[in-house]
């Protein structure tokens, strides 16, 4: 075998190879914009709802009802509820506030 003979069969294997490997890395940058734009939305939008910690303090800066926000749901707990302040995780939000935010009403 000749150097020559070894290089055209080697070229186009490798130049194959580096077309398959940069179509590859086009579409993966491709498919991870849009997700990286839709978490960055869902964070920001989750960060904006106020809480407060004690009843007290949603009554006194609060203009309406107080429920109770279950975090992590898009839930809230009114007075009547048996969950009102009882879940894990929570807060003491403004009615009028939580369905701005597009929570609803919990069916308990």
């Amino acid at each position: 075998m000749t150097i020559g003979t070894i290089l055209r069969a080697t070229i186009p294997a490798l130049a194959l190879a580096f077309t398959m490997s940069a179509a590859g890395t086009a579409q993966a940058a491709t498919k991870k914009a849009p997700d990286s734009k839709a978490k960055t939305h869902h964070v920001a939008h989750a960060a904006a709802l106020p809480g407060y910690k004690t009843l007290g303090a949603a009554k006194a800066a609060c203009h309406g009802t107080v429920v109770w926000h279950a975090t992590g749901s898009k839930v809230f707990h009114g007075e009547k509820s048996k969950y009102f302040g009882k879940t894990k995780r929570g807060a003491y939000v403004c009615e009028k506030v939580a369905l701005e935010h597009h929570l609803h009403a919990s069916k308990y």
